[in-house]
């Protein structure tokens, strides 16, 4: 490429770890300077990646593309009532420069990579302890991002590090339940805790930005497992006397009809969409069985009739389970307590 003007630079920023800023400038440490005399973030710009190229409009093409294939990865805010579209991409620094890489390519070109200078290197660690303490107080949620068990996320440093949600807040990888936090760690050798929902993606999108855009738009919510199961008591007719117990495991909100005839789980409930070793193979057949009145996300679509409180257990958990230490009734007296009042 002759007659280069200038460059297209990927930056990155520990005060939002889950975005990176693209864009182009003729002199790159003098946008980084610009930028760093703002006191409007706790931390200063870094440059992670830059390549060079012989246009001005270069970036905006990028810009273009990833907008084509991946819009939600684009930063917007709402300000006054209209979109303002930023030049901030969630998606890693890897994934940037892999784009970077693509484009110089077609011309010849290969980015340039920049070390991480220990200052910047002490100011990553700051802001990950400070994101890991604000994420304590109020923990990620799969469910209130959409997303069910059974899905899967991907690693973002190695595409081929794929793991299955297992539960609200929880991951399972290697047949193994974890946290997305203890997995990434893990994966990145650290001593210190990580935030994982920097480094795993969900169609993707990074979830801790999925998150932010959720909150943003105001759709990072969802019903309650008491929503859940309040919805699947006021539905409940009464087909026949007996009482109403409900699930102990607020990840999965379930709830049955007990009676003479045993325990009907009701329409409504959430089950597990995942196994554990512990599962017992003739749950796993009678799953196979009603898997046409089990919705994608878990929801159960028409009600079951079962023998004991147990087999109707390891049916919604997936899992070996003591029924009369698992179902309890709307005051939160457990089956086993109430089985001895009746004796």
């Amino acid at each position: 490429m002759e007659d280069k003007i200038g460059y297209i630079y990927v930056l990155t920023n520990p005060s939002f770890p889950e975005y990176v800023k693209i864009g182009y400038a003729d002199n790159v440490d003098a946008r980084v300077a610009q930028l760093n005399r703002s006191e409007c973030t706790p931390f200063a710009f870094k440059k992670y990646a830059v390549l060079p190229v012989a246009s001005r409009l270069a970036d905006k093409n990028i810009h273009k593309l990833i907008d084509r294939f991946k819009p939600e990865l684009r930063a917007k805010e709402n300000v006054n009532g209209k979109i303002r579209i930023r030049e901030f991409f969630a998606m890693s620094a890897q994934e940037a420069v892999e784009i970077l890489d693509t484009i110089g390519g077609i011309y010849g070109e290969t980015p340039w990579l920049f070390e991480q200078t220990s200052e910047e290197q002490q100011d990553q660690e700051i802001a990950e302890k400070a994101a890991i303490a604000s994420e304590r107080k109020s923990p990620f949620s799969f469910y209130k991002c959409g997303i069910q068990d059974g899905e899967q996320i991907i690693y973002v440093h190695d595409s081929n590090i794929v793991c299955t949600v297992a539960s609200d807040r929880e991951i399972l990888f290697d047949n193994k339940k974890t946290s997305l936090s203890a997995l990434a760690k893990k994966l990145l050798n650290r001593k210190c805790g990580v935030q994982g929902t920097l480094y795993f993606t969900y169609k993707g999108e990074l979830l801790s930005a999925l998150r932010k855009r959720l909150e943003d738009e105001g759709k990072y919510m969802t019903s309650t497992a008491q929503d859940t199961v309040s919805s699947i008591h006021e539905n409940c007719t009464p087909k026949s006397n007996g009482t109403i117990l409900y699930f102990k495991m607020d990840k999965y909100p379930a709830a049955c009809l007990w009676n003479r005839n045993g325990y009907l789980l009701l329409k409504g409930s959430r089950i597990s969409l995942v196994f554990t070793n512990s599962c017992q193979n003739w749950i796993k057949e009678l799953r196979k069985k009603y898997s046409n009145k089990i919705d994608a996300n878990g929801i159960l679509l028409e009600d079951i009739q079962f023998k004991s409180s147990s087999s109707v257990a390891m049916f919604v958990s997936g899992s070996s389970k003591n029924g009369k230490k698992y179902w309890k009734n709307e005051e939160g007296t457990l089956l086993q307590d109430l089985l001895n009042e009746g004796e």
